[in-house]
């Protein structure tokens, strides 16, 4: 009796353990969406810590709002409003906040617009004596919460990036995203998605689509991952999801008379992220049409205007672009507007490439014979070309529109990193060659790859999140499938005895064939299966899909568990069990107080052994759209383009988890044999 007590002890701890590890679990989650983290901007390629000292002058947008006397005497920054030509059946006066356009003059300088929560910046710069205009992205919105940043640029301020280098970046994250539309639904709450992918790969890529829907706090409200999605070499495909249902919407304050409520859509693929704003919109406030949040601005005013003797309109440069879209074999370019200076068409002729205005520059098209307006001819043209040359990939490339050039390839696709405006060497034009970037040490490889997997965009909160949920469904699967695995493996054993003793019962034969059918079923089929129909078929109307992956663990959990039970049962003599009915215990009582615990003793490494597979096995739940730790290295590596690292560590942390338990497990294995032997 004394042993027993120690052992009914030992499965107290730890039952108390899993309550305290679901808990934890619960409070990381919690920690990880109520932490909003430090603010970041985007800097070139580099996102940056806010800090509002130092370097970095800052003042709260406000109407008419003034420079602070912080920044330097001679830097003017003036600020003019620029409304958006494409909005349609909306006031105009309503939408003053929509579009800002910055000067900034005097000095080199960069702007920085942050917007807490979205995270969303742009760059401007003072080049040669000649003032520069640049358009702030038109989801941007004046509140309380949006901050101008600027600072005198330094020597050390790594602020312009050489243009072959931008390009090749581009390039080596695959496949890309080239197109994001969607439709609203304002009674319903819900959004669907229309996504274009494109692979410029010389091979077939598969990639899933994640989508995370966000609310002006950044709070997670939608979640959706679209699985292998084929997209083949050197062709676009595209990625629908539809009526995407946003948590808790009825309970959002989604509008308001100065402006709506603004929903962040972040959207990543195995190569390449992309960020967008979107609102649902009241038909009578905003208009029927809605807000539509264009592509990323590539090329500012300052390229678009030929009155700028900047670097955009260096022959060297032109060429150099060219050069490195031929390289990649694409031998058609298409345009929107007639406002491209004749040089850049001049030099893709003599590099063998059609730049093909899509609005019929009539005028240019009489000039050069090699200019097709009409989409059938651009069509017929290019099949052509592909004809002779098997290698060859038509795509349109430079989107034109009032504000400059718009993008519409994946050359220029994505947010941030993925805009084109520091393109050029920081000599103000006295050399026009690309710079070279300086070779990598694996030290600073290791530094780069720690901020950006776990510093930049806040990363490490998705790890968090994925470890919490890995912890809370291992931890509860195996408690239920525990549970669940007694039963099965007492109606067994039950059973079993019954038929040696030639006393059958009808209820209890039904019973065991249940559970031999079910054990059967379950040990005999995949665990991603078993997860699929039981979210697709079982639960199909339920959202949870934290639950419904407990739930699904346990059952298959509980099929294993139940063989290891009953082998614990038979190990126990069967004098344990005549002992106790011959001093007039009941049959369950005899099993409770007797025979389980002497089991339990004997089958608590194999316990262990299955909570760690139930570990493991939790790595599939991403099926789900469910971020566990292996999800989460995932969708990291998808935004550094770096496996190696991202993944490494995912690996190491399961090891970690794993060695830790198995020492856990052998401890308390090590004192139930020392009190045997006591």
């Amino acid at each position: 009796m004394k042993r027993t007590n120690k052992v009914f002890r030992f499965f107290t701890k730890i039952l108390t353990l899993i309550l305290c590890l679901v808990t934890l679990c619960g409070g990381l989650l919690s920690a990880a969406d109520a932490d909003e983290g430090t603010p970041s901007i985007i800097v070139g390629n580099q996102r940056e810590t806010v800090s509002l000292d130092g370097e970095w002058k800052y003042f709260t947008e406000e109407a008419g709002g003034e420079i602070p006397k912080a920044l330097p005497a001679d830097l003017v920054f003036e600020e003019s409003i620029t409304l958006p030509s494409y909005s349609n059946g909306v006031d105009q006066a309503e939408r003053i906040w929509y579009q800002k356009t910055f000067f900034l003059v005097n000095e080199p300088t960069e702007a920085v617009i942050l917007d807490f929560g979205t995270d969303i910046g742009a760059t401007a710069v003072y080049v040669n004596n000649v003032k520069t205009e640049i358009n702030i992205a038109p989801f941007l919105h004046a509140g309380e919460n949006t901050i101008v940043l600027m600072r005198q640029r330094t020597e050390e301020t790594e602020f312009y990036q050489s243009f072959t280098d931008r390009i090749e970046m581009i390039f080596s994250r695959t496949p890309v995203i080239t197109s994001v539309s969607y439709q609203t639904d304002f009674e319903a709450g819900t959004v669907s998605f229309e996504i274009g992918l494109f692979n410029p790969k010389n091979q077939n890529l598969e990639t899933d689509v994640s989508i995370t829907l966000r609310d002006p706090e950044g709070n997670r409200k939608a979640f959706f991952v679209l699985e292998d999605v084929d997209v083949l070499q050197g062709s676009h495909t595209t990625a629908s999801v539809s009526g995407l249902k946003i948590e808790n919407y009825k309970e959002e304050n989604i509008w308001n008379a100065a402006k709506p409520y603004l929903y962040t859509a972040e959207i990543v693929t195995s190569g390449d992220c992309y960020e967008m704003q979107f609102a649902f919109h009241n038909e009578n406030l905003f208009g029927t049409e809605g807000f539509r949040y264009g592509t990323d601005l590539i090329v500012s005013e300052f390229f678009a205007n030929e009155k700028n003797q900047g670097l955009a309109w260096q022959k060297e440069w032109i060429t150099a672009f060219f050069k490195l879209i031929k390289e990649i074999n694409w031998t058609v370019i298409t345009y929107r507007g007639g406002n491209l200076p004749e040089l850049w068409h001049e030099i893709a002729l003599q590099e063998g490439i059609l730049l093909v205005d899509k609005n019929e520059d009539a005028e240019w098209a009489q000039k050069q014979d090699r200019v097709w307006t009409k989409e059938t001819d651009i069509a017929a043209k290019a099949s052509e070309i592909k004809a002779n040359d098997s290698d060859a990939v038509i795509l349109p490339v430079l989107y034109q529109t009032a504000d400059g050039f718009w993008s519409d390839i994946p050359m220029f696709s994505g947010v941030g990193m993925m805009r084109l405006k520091n393109i050029f060497s920081k000599d103000d034009g006295k050399n026009t060659q690309p710079q070279e970037e300086p070779s990598r040490g694996i030290i600073t490889y290791f530094k780069e790859m720690l901020y950006k997997t776990f510093i930049r965009d806040n990363r490490y909160k998705l790890f968090l999140e994925g470890l919490g949920n890995t912890l809370l469904i291992a931890v509860a699967s195996t408690g239920f499938g525990v549970i669940i695995g007694m039963l099965i493996a007492i109606i067994k054993v039950w059973n079993h005895q019954r038929i040696l003793a030639k006393k059958k019962n009808a209820f209890l034969y039904l019973l065991n064939f249940i559970a031999e059918f079910y054990t059967t079923i379950i040990r005999g089929t995949p665990v991603v299966v078993q997860l699929l129909i039981t979210y697709n078929i079982i639960f199909v109307f339920s959202d949870q899909a934290v639950l419904v992956g407990i739930f699904a663990f346990s059952i298959n959990s509980g099929a294993y568990v139940s063989e290891i039970i009953r082998a614990g049962i038979n190990s126990v003599d069967k004098g344990q069990t005549e002992a106790g009915r011959s001093l007039g215990l009941s049959q369950i009582t005899t099993m409770k107080s007797i025979v389980l615990p002497q089991a339990f003793k004997n089958i608590l490494p194999a316990l262990g052994n299955e909570f760690i597979a139930v570990l493991k096995e939790t790595s599939v739940i991403g099926y789900l759209g469910v971020i566990d730790l292996t999800r989460a290295g995932e969708l990291v590596r998808s935004r550094t383009a770096d496996a190696f690292f991202t993944l490494l560590f995912v690996a190491l942390v399961y090891l970690i988890l794993v060695f830790g338990l198995s020492a856990v497990f052998k401890r308390f294995e090590r004192r139930l044999n020392k009190s045997d032997r006591n």
